[in-house]
């Protein structure tokens, strides 16, 4: 399952497209009055300007680098003013034995909790100085739901897609190391953060599923389309 593009709202559009675009490099593919799109490898992200400005939507989502690469990630971060957020364990990164994969976690101007994430089964290592052309893709994108379980169930059956290593009542990855979901439990707190999981409009392109448009149920403001231009508008309440 591959993650072509993800859409995401935001109260903070002109900080979002200075930062991405001229603080980390990601190429400019598009932009209109209310939205900008940069591209992340295979990736497209766009975030929209917000409609309601009494709320400030976050959320969080995972971009691959090569698997060697996480050093070197942190100087290039550091370098252009990026700040890690410290871990449980009292690191800027964290190794995960089940998913063998190294991440490193940070706020973006919107405070979208952002991961660069190294994955170290997949043959992607490269003797290249890190730069945003080693940001690979999104690989992950963070939903805020009331009803784990639930979800994977819905998931499976509409999507045909199974659960990923780890999971409970309260968090569960599905998909594969290509691309995951990252199902929360609502009021959750996001790993790599203080924030806890909020319901705010998504709209994700997904390559590796049966054509169509999806949404997980009803009065959820997400969108899971079979390779298309992602696209949301619905309304949210955070729960």
């Amino acid at each position: 399952m591959r993650i072509d593009g993800v859409k995401l709202l935001t109260g903070e559009l002109d900080r979002l497209k200075r930062y991405y675009v001229l603080d980390l490099g990601l190429p400019l593919l598009a932009e209109l009055q209310d939205s900008f799109t940069v591209k992340a490898g295979q990736s497209s992200l766009t975030f929209e300007q917000t409609s309601d400005r009494g709320r400030r939507p976050f959320y969080h989502f995972a971009f691959d680098i090569p698997e060697n690469k996480i050093d070197e990630a942190v100087s290039w971060l550091n370098g252009r003013g990026v700040h890690l957020n410290l871990l449980p364990n009292n690191s800027y990164r964290i190794y995960s034995k089940s998913w063998h994969a190294t991440s490193i976690y940070f706020y973006d101007p919107a405070e979208n909790i952002v991961e660069l994430i190294a994955r170290h089964s997949l043959a992607n290592k490269t003797d290249t100085p890190f730069s945003a052309e080693h940001l690979l893709n999104i690989s992950e994108i963070g939903l805020a739901v009331k009803d784990v379980p639930g979800t994977i169930k819905l998931l499976q059956t509409s999507l045909l897609i199974e659960f990923y290593k780890d999971r409970n009542d309260t968090f569960a990855a599905v998909g594969d190391e290509e691309g995951l979901l990252i199902l929360s439990a609502c009021r959750r707190v996001w790993l790599g953060s203080n924030k806890q999981a909020a319901i705010f409009p998504t709209a994700i392109s997904i390559s590796g599923i049966p054509g169509g448009v999806y949404s997980l149920e009803e009065g959820y403001p997400y969108r899971i389309t079979d390779n298309a231009p992602p696209s949301s508008h619905s309304p949210c309440t955070t729960p």
